[in-house]
């Protein structure tokens, strides 16, 4: 399944890395989030089933999820826990949120997961556009952004 979502993955893991992911960026992810973390790292999803949005607005298109390592071989890194924070604190990203993907597009167009801004219900999905701090919400959960990827890739199935 993961071959149908992504184009490139990090790399699978246990619950033991899961909860040093959780312990290093200091709260817990969604679930769902969980289960693709450890079902495929992460990684580079496919363009045909990318769009969040029916628009053409920031942040439609979701064109990579953190998650966790490196392939080997590979030199694109994944990891929630390391390379995502460090981007953070290079991009000087709102503190509000954690940086869980990347939409495409212009240079600094993080998604963030929302920790504490209450413009959008916690847990929501946010790109912001680091260039013009311009903010459109993704999604209101998880679970909701994950809705959207299967039924995009449902959608591709029947074309």
């Amino acid at each position: 399944m993961w071959d149908q979502i992504f184009l490139k993955t990090g790399q699978p893991c246990d619950q033991a890395r899961i909860d040093a992911i959780h312990t290093r960026i200091r709260f817990e992810l969604p679930k769902k989030y969980q289960e693709i973390i450890r079902g495929c790292g992460g990684g580079i999803l496919d363009p045909d089933i990318d769009r969040m949005r029916d628009d053409d607005e920031l942040g439609c298109r979701l064109y990579m999820l953190f998650g966790n390592g490196k392939p080997p071989g590979k030199i694109t890194d994944y990891d929630l826990d390391g390379y995502a924070m460090q981007l953070m604190h290079i991009w000087e990203m709102p503190s509000w949120g954690y940086f869980i993907g990347q939409a495409e597009g212009e240079i600094h167009t993080p998604i963030l997961l929302n920790l504490s801004n209450p413009n959008y219900p916690m847990g929501a999905l946010i790109c912001v556009d680091m260039e013009c701090d311009k903010e459109i919400l993704i999604a209101n959960s998880y679970d909701e952004l994950w809705h959207k990827i299967e039924s995009n890739l449902a959608n591709k199935s029947d074309n």
